[in-house]
């Protein structure tokens, strides 16, 4: 079945026993929680951080102590710890919840809210001379950390080109290496995944000419169709510096996820926070704007958690 299909079943956790994991059991206890984001120069870390703040400031009996990671780590790192909640993208909580793809059991996770989303960046320099995606071939290409969710999307983009990481020189860096090895030319590309504007590219960009290799409305319609997780989606010219013309890409859905154990009352406390604070958020960085109430009472692709529930049926967002 294709995962399109499932934005339209809006699963409740009526089959799963709650454990109050968390929730203050004496008054003026304070719940300690951390939230899993990405790398330092990507764009869920300041996002991160500005949930923390804004949750610290609008709900004092709760802490949340700010980590890096990525998408596929975030949901095996929530799975294993009732006191993590995580950024990770629509595609990695779909498989989690199932035991498939990177993820060899079902991982107990639940949607909080789902907000903005990240863009499929192919960075390069302008003196390398690349232009399409066909050009990488035989060259050195950063593709993420292993199991990351740039790995998760620089393979299927490739693919689906057929392209192999036997045909390209495969480079396992996270973000702030694949950066610094475009600057010392040890790699020709990266496959950089994130919301625009990444923070790591803008730096980039105010030293180096940067490229954004686009890929080709033939070869989106074909990842769209085979991977309906995946969206059409065009980074706007002037996103970066240098960057004088829009790029054509691919993009998936950022989700804000919870282990099923983590209480109702601590969700719908976490929830209603970002999601009347959304300029504060916003603030922080642009994408913020689109942690809306509105937005997370969108259909989820994994089971809503009963505190997201509660908090969107108050609003009246949720029938």
């Amino acid at each position: 079945m294709k995962i399109s299909k499932l934005f339209v079943t809006q699963v409740s956790a009526l089959s799963l026993v709650l454990i109050c994991f968390g929730a203050p059991a004496v008054a003026g206890e304070v719940v300690r929680l951390s939230i899993a984001t990405g790398p330092v120069n990507a764009t869920w870390y300041p996002l991160g951080g500005a949930m923390t703040k804004i949750v610290g400031k609008q709900c004092p009996d709760i802490a949340i102590t700010l980590e890096t990671g990525n998408a596929v780590k975030n949901c095996r790192t929530v799975g294993g710890n009732p006191n993590v909640i995580a950024l990770t993208n629509l595609d990695n909580a779909y498989f989690a919840v199932r035991g498939e793809g990177d993820f060899k059991e079902k991982i107990p996770l639940m949607g909080m809210m789902k907000g903005h989303f990240s863009q499929v960046h192919i960075l390069t320099l302008e003196e390398f001379g690349i232009n399409r995606v066909e050009d990488l071939r035989g060259k050195p290409v950063g593709i993420g950390a292993p199991a990351s969710g740039h790995e998760a999307t620089a393979r299927p983009v490739l693919g689906t080109y057929g392209i192999t990481y036997q045909d390209i020189k495969a480079k396992w860096l996270g973000p702030p290496e694949m950066v610094d090895a475009l600057k010392d030319k040890t790699i020709a590309a990266a496959f950089i995944f994130a919301g625009i504007p990444i923070p790591g590219i803008s730096e980039l960009a105010i030293t180096h000419k940067i490229k954004l290799i686009p890929i080709s409305q033939e070869m989106i319609a074909k990842i769209v169709e085979k991977y309906p997780y995946f969206f059409p989606y065009q980074i706007p010219a002037g996103t970066y510096k240098g960057q004088s013309y829009p790029v054509n890409t691919v993009s998936i859905e950022s989700y804000l996820v919870s282990n099923s154990a983590l209480s109702q009352d601590v969700v719908y406390k976490i929830v209603k926070a970002i999601a009347e604070n959304v300029d504060e958020l916003t603030a922080i960085h642009p994408l913020g704007k689109f942690w809306t109430s509105e937005r997370a009472a969108q259909n989820m692709i994994i089971p809503r958690h009963p505190g997201s529930e509660k908090y969107l049926r108050e609003k009246g967002l949720l029938k």
